[in-house]
């Protein structure tokens, strides 16, 4: 008897089932792949934000003039220059950093007025401009460094000096349950050698 040319139903099974098994093989390769992929890309966008965010503040700090009312262990307020990027007349600015109840990390900031303040209070005046910092934040906790009177060594205060800078400022981001946490962040306003208690 002589064979027919071609493949039996058997051969063709097990072609067919090997192919499908290579075909799921080669599907879940690509989904781990791609998730991967989007994992990376959202950590590495992630990991920029915070360096930005980072940086601005430290910028923000490092800018702080004399003038500003008392710090707050949850709000940090400030009388600082913002970058020239924000091609503004006069660059110097009362600004306010703090977590709004929908758990954004906010920059609320308004024109300061122009010469020596007279008042820390009279900064806050006219309408704030806002930009969001960082998202998914629980709250803020803020140090102050300084010395609480002249002679006294500096120690880290819950409250920042009325109209004087600190020598240092110590910010701790607090993220929104589950997500990862922050770096302390701990910065000298520029003029720190006119610090109170300095």
């Amino acid at each position: 008897m002589r064979r027919e040319a071609g493949f039996t139903l058997l051969e063709m099974l097990v072609a067919l089932v090997v192919l499908g098994l290579l075909l799921a093989g080669l599907a879940q390769a690509s989904h781990f792949g791609i998730a991967t992929y989007r994992r990376t890309t959202a950590t590495i966008a992630a990991t920029s934000d915070r360096q930005a965010t980072f940086r601005a503040l430290r910028r923000l700090i490092a800018q702080a003039r004399p003038g500003q009312p008392p710090g707050t262990p949850h709000t940090l307020a400030l009388v600082t220059t913002l970058p020239r990027a924000a091609a503004l007349s006069n660059r110097l600015v009362f600004a306010e950093i703090g977590v709004t109840r929908s758990g954004d990390l906010v920059l609320a900031w308004r024109p300061a007025p122009t010469g020596p303040p007279l008042d820390p209070q009279a900064a806050r005046a006219g309408a704030a401009h806002v930009e969001i910092l960082a998202r998914h934040i629980a709250a803020i906790d803020l140090r102050y460094w300084w010395a609480a009177r002249p002679g006294a060594p500096p120690a880290w205060h819950e409250a920042g000096p009325a109209g004087a800078l600190p020598r240092l400022i110590r910010l701790r981001i607090l993220p929104a349950a589950g997500q990862r946490p922050w770096p302390d962040l701990i910065a000298a306003p520029w003029r720190a050698p006119f610090a109170a208690g300095g």
